[in-house]
């Protein structure tokens, strides 16, 4: 019949019309976190280039889960939310909500501190390198000689007994600064070395101890055993606009766990977790 030609099309139509989204509909972008506080995440993100959403979902993974939980949600207009995770770490995801249509964002960026696997670390008087630091992208530890200036930007500690040679008996973790005026050798030539901080913490931290010059020094003697030790490490980023140029500083927090000195080779194990969010203390992992 006729009028039987045009009734499939004409239903499919109809469901189409009620059920499908519409070709501007998309995922935000440019997933980004950084601190709000510091023990607070601030998610934010870059709107869907079309039809903007009804509104946006934010969930939160815990390090260690396989669950995500909705914790905070957005208008339309709004491209960032703040999260207090309570301590904990772990990946955020963003999503578009049009009416029962939903959009997740391609990224979804952790708040976990990145891992370095134990490496010996010398005495600033042994062959083996003694300046130990972070990458401020990747959050991946490494050595580095103190003897260059041009390495200033990698230290954020370094080992040190504060005598000529290496046998100790105590070994001490201190800030890179102090190296032009280590009494231990004179290896250490003036520059731009950072003036970072150091204290100790127990195995079942959270968060590391907020900045303060009376909690954290810039020394720190190690333990027989074993130490935990929290650093933080500062950055003068420099901002320059039409008029003027101003500083500001921003701090990294890490941990790192160094093993029983050994003071007959002149090293000392150290393993580390590095917090990447700038100005985050947020530490578990």
């Amino acid at each position: 019949m006729p009028s039987g030609g045009f009734l499939v099309p004409l239903l499919v139509v109809l469901i189409c019309t009620a059920g499908c989204g519409r070709l501007d509909e998309g995922a935000p972008t440019e997933v980004v976190l950084t601190a709000a506080s510091d023990t607070t995440v601030r998610v934010s993100w870059v709107a869907p280039g079309g039809h903007l959403p009804d509104s946006y979902v934010v969930a939160f993974m815990e390090i260690g889960s396989a669950v995500w939980l909705d914790v905070a949600s957005a208008a339309d207009s709004v491209e960032q939310t703040d999260h207090n995770p309570l301590g904990r770490t772990g990946r955020y995801r963003v999503t578009a909500v049009y009416g029962g249509r939903s959009y997740p964002a391609a990224q979804a960026p952790t708040s976990t501190p990145v891992h370095t696997i134990a490496m010996a670390v010398g005495e600033l008087n042994n062959a083996v390198y003694s300046g130990y630091g972070w990458d401020r992208d990747s959050g991946v530890g490494s050595l580095s000689t103190m003897e260059y200036a041009s390495n200033a930007a990698r230290v954020d500690f370094y080992v040190t007994d504060w005598t000529a040679g290496f046998s100790g008996p105590d070994y001490y973790v201190a800030s890179p600064d102090w190296g032009p005026c280590e009494p231990g050798g004179g290896l250490v030539p003036t520059g731009s070395w950072r003036p970072n901080w150091l204290t100790s913490v127990s195995g079942s931290e959270l968060s590391l101890p907020p900045f303060d010059s009376t909690v954290y020094a810039s020394s720190f003697k190690l333990a027989e055993d074993s130490t935990l030790v929290a650093v933080v490490g500062t950055d003068t980023v420099i901002f320059a606009d039409t008029t003027d140029t101003f500083a500001t500083v921003r701090r990294h927090y890490a941990i790192a766990k160094f093993g029983r000195p050994d003071t007959i080779a002149g090293t000392v194990q150290v393993e580390t977790w590095f917090q990447r969010i700038s100005d985050l203390r947020l530490i578990q992992h």
